[in-house]
């Protein structure tokens, strides 16, 4: 059975942009900047990856890790506002 490539899409914050960069290319990745929202500072970007390749499958979860640690941070930042308390 062949290996298919697969398609993810990405909104990724300016905040990050550097840290998914880097694992995009590291890893060889083929990418596509598909939009950009500059209100909102965050850019849209399509990444293709072989779905059955162990390496694409671990960067493809590097960058989810890492956009998850924004929000997380970002959101929990807007919660837990000390000054309100």
């Amino acid at each position: 059975m062949e290996d298919r490539n697969t398609y993810k899409r990405f909104n990724v914050h300016f905040d990050v942009l550097t840290d998914v960069i880097k694992i995009i290319i590291d890893n060889e990745l083929k990418n596509e900047i598909t939009g950009v929202n500059e209100n909102k500072s965050f850019i849209e970007v399509k990444v293709e990856y072989q779905n059955g390749l162990g390496l694409h499958l671990k960067a493809i979860n590097n960058i989810e890790s890492v956009l998850a640690d924004y929000n997380h941070y970002r959101f929990e930042e807007e919660e837990t506002d000390w000054r309100n308390n």
